[in-house]
């Protein structure tokens, strides 16, 4: 476990909805603890509201369950962080192996990822990841369960913005696609195989050259800056801001990113990415930005950063308080992870 306040951490520390941004949605009683901001009416990015309390706020994030999940890794993972018994999960993307058009498949693989959610018992906060929304069918799909691509929301004084980095989806190509489900099939049939095949794969090929590669597009678009703008000129006085999207702008020269940068100078925040399968921390203009490994994907390279964890997060007075988990170290009382596949 690594435990740091921020700033602090040392060494290994929607879809393109065409939709205006309309009249606030908002959410809120009891004083207005909960308060959401959403594109559009209908359904709602979360699957229960957090509780009323005066406790300090503490969250848990996710990483990446897919592409090409480990099977049990996810499910058990999610156990184990209701342990923490945090307000709510959040995740920042790719829950699904999605990139297919076929509906039933896509239907089946949410059923899934719900059924593991809805055993925490906690509030669980989406994020569209590339394997959540790639393609027509990926995108109807996310707005009929999940709503909007992005959105905010405040909860104990804390802002929450939630970004959406396929507001246009990027699909493979169908080479592309048919390797992937091809290590989709591998991974059911014999996951051990697997993983030790892919990582050979992985440990022998230049990872600038990547047959995935193509996929590191980030997709903003001017609509949703507006949005972002908007939902921080609104919020000017909250004590923290956290931002969440799945790929890792800072990363992929995302012509989008100086003006997010700007957007948010001058306040104390901390940005949320997943994407890469490898954990990394930076501090850029005196905020942490924190590259969440994986909660069950496949690794992406050898090294320090390569780890299912889940991260704990506390907002004390002078800022986020981070406790990083190893899923491999959190045991239950027995002294048991529950855990077969996880690194």
């Amino acid at each position: 476990m690594i435990v740091s306040r921020a700033g602090l951490i040392r060494g290994l520390a929607a879809g393109a909805l065409a939709l205006p941004f309309a009249a606030t949605a908002k959410v809120a009683a009891a004083g207005d603890w909960f308060r959401a901001d959403l594109p559009h009416a209908g359904a709602k990015p979360w699957t229960a509201l957090p509780a009323l309390g005066s406790s300090p706020l503490r969250f848990a994030v996710i990483g990446d369950h897919t592409g090409l999940a480990r099977p049990g890794v996810f499910e058990q993972g999610l156990r184990q962080v209701s342990w923490l018994q945090p307000d709510f999960i959040l995740s920042v993307g790719d829950l699904i192996e999605g990139y297919t058009d076929d509906r039933v498949e896509i239907a089946r693989q949410w059923a899934a990822v719900d059924k593991a959610i809805a055993a925490t018992g906690l509030p669980f906060i989406h994020t569209p990841g590339n394997h959540d929304i790639d393609n027509a069918a990926t995108l109807d799909a996310w707005r009929e369960r999940r709503g909007p691509g992005y959105y905010s929301f405040t909860y104990k004084g804390a802002l929450f913005i939630v970004m959406n980095t396929e507001d246009t989806p990027t699909p493979m190509s169908e080479k592309q696609a048919k390797s992937f489900y091809a290590k989709v099939a591998m991974m059911k049939a014999d996951p051990d195989v697997a993983e030790k095949t892919i990582a050979y794969e992985i440990a022998h090929r230049d990872t600038h050259k990547s047959e995935y590669a193509s996929l590191d597009v980030v997709n903003f678009g001017d609509r949703q800056m507006g949005f972002l703008a908007d939902a921080l000129a609104r919020n000017p006085h909250v004590r923290w801001t956290f931002v969440v999207f799945h790929k890792p702008a800072w990363k992929m020269e995302d012509k989008y990113f100086p003006r997010i940068r700007a957007l948010l100078k001058g306040r104390n925040y901390t940005v949320f990415a997943g994407h890469t399968h490898y954990f990394t921390h930076e501090v850029i203009d005196g905020a942490d930005y924190i590259n969440m490994g994986t909660t069950g994907g496949i690794r992406a390279r050898s090294g320090p950063g390569t780890m299912d964890h889940a991260m704990l997060v506390t907002l004390g007075a002078s800022g986020p308080v981070f406790a990083n988990q190893r899923l491999n170290a959190l045991m239950d009382v027995n002294g048991q992870t529950g855990q077969v596949r996880a690194y």
